[in-house]
């Protein structure tokens, strides 16, 4: 049998450096097309999930920022803790309301104790099982937005605008 010649010295750490730019190139330009595709999908989600949904909260809220000409303004009542209607369940809830403008702000503020007791009163009411269901706290948070405008005896556009629950426990 013949023996192959061995190629010289020189010519296989040639061939391994050449080897290794090409992984080393691979390697690269997968990294390049995955943080792309990334940018992509995290700058593109919001939009999707506007365009399934439709208009997004935030939107909204920025909408009725540019409408109005001020920043969204917040009042953060305190915790509420309730027994329900059912005599065997307690409802726990923190209730945040955003308002047409900082004299609503005030205005709830100085009826704080008139809203409160609307708001037990609105709140005791309900029965865990009304609760428990999704639809249940859109409801409630439509008849909290009522209930405190009309203690405060003002229209909805001029108001309390929406009711968010920033906790809300039932046992």
């Amino acid at each position: 049998m013949a023996k192959e010649a061995a190629p010289p010295a020189g010519e296989a750490p040639k061939k391994k450096g050449k080897l290794l730019i090409i992984i080393i190139i691979a390697v690269v330009a997968v990294v390049l097309v995955g943080v792309g595709v990334g940018v992509y999908l995290l700058m593109s989600k919001p939009a999707a999930e506007k365009a399934r949904v439709g208009q997004g909260d935030e939107e909204a809220d920025a909408n009725a920022v540019e409408e109005e000409g001020h920043a969204p303004v917040y009042e953060k009542l305190d915790t509420f803790t309730v027994n329900l209607a059912d005599q065997e369940s307690y409802l726990q809830t923190e209730v945040q309301l955003l308002l047409a403008d900082t004299k609503v702000q005030e205005k709830i503020k100085a009826h704080m104790p008139e809203v409160r007791d609307t708001l037990i009163r609105l709140l005791s009411s309900k029965t865990a099982e009304e609760l428990a269901q999704a639809e249940g706290k859109a409801k409630l948070a439509q008849e909290v937005q009522t209930a405190v405008n009309e203690a405060l005896g003002v229209k909805k556009s001029k108001g309390v605008k929406k009711v968010l629950f920033a906790a809300f426990i039932i046992q």
